[in-house]
């Protein structure tokens, strides 16, 4: 049986279609075997490339980590995207982490896609990025704060 997944890095957003081991994203299909590693990361092995990532579970969904690259992905289920749609404006921390760069300020003009604040958890690096155009209302962390799960960091009106 297939499952659906919204994969989204903040700025876009794609629906997956993983099947077994082979998962097709916007008509494209490809085979993947994952495998756990002893130290807590996976072996994605895909036409003969191997990978490693990286997944931290957090409110929010799954937050993907792929050879210690700055993008992480954010996996939610296909039923979640009208909840998710409804939340406030706030951009609250993933998981608990330390903030590592506060990229705005209170009354900044801010672009779909910028990047707002970047935390860092289990030596990966998050930038939380605004999910559309909107302005600044409100800084509630500091760099080399850490923070809580679920914490307002950032308040867009």
């Amino acid at each position: 049986m297939a499952n659906q997944v919204r994969v989204t890095d903040g700025r876009r957003e794609w629906l997956a279609t993983v099947d077994g081991s082979v998962v097709t994203i916007e008509g494209v299909e490809g085979a993947f075997t994952l495998t756990a590693r002893p130290d807590g990361r996976w072996a994605i092995e895909h036409a003969g490339h191997t990978d490693t990532a990286v997944t931290v579970r957090a409110p929010e969904g799954v937050w993907i980590g792929i050879d210690g690259s700055g993008t992480q992905w954010q996996a939610r289920s296909a039923s979640s995207r009208a909840r998710h749609a409804a939340a406030d404006d706030d951009v609250r921390a993933p998981m608990s982490a330390t903030v590592i760069r506060v990229l705005v300020a209170a009354g900044q003009q801010v672009a779909e896609g910028d990047i707002l604040v970047v935390v860092e958890a289990m030596k990966m690096e998050m930038p939380l990025r605004a999910t559309h155009a909107a302005v600044v209302r409100a800084v509630h962390c500091r760099e080399g704060e850490l923070v809580q799960s679920a914490a307002i960091l950032i308040e867009l009106e």
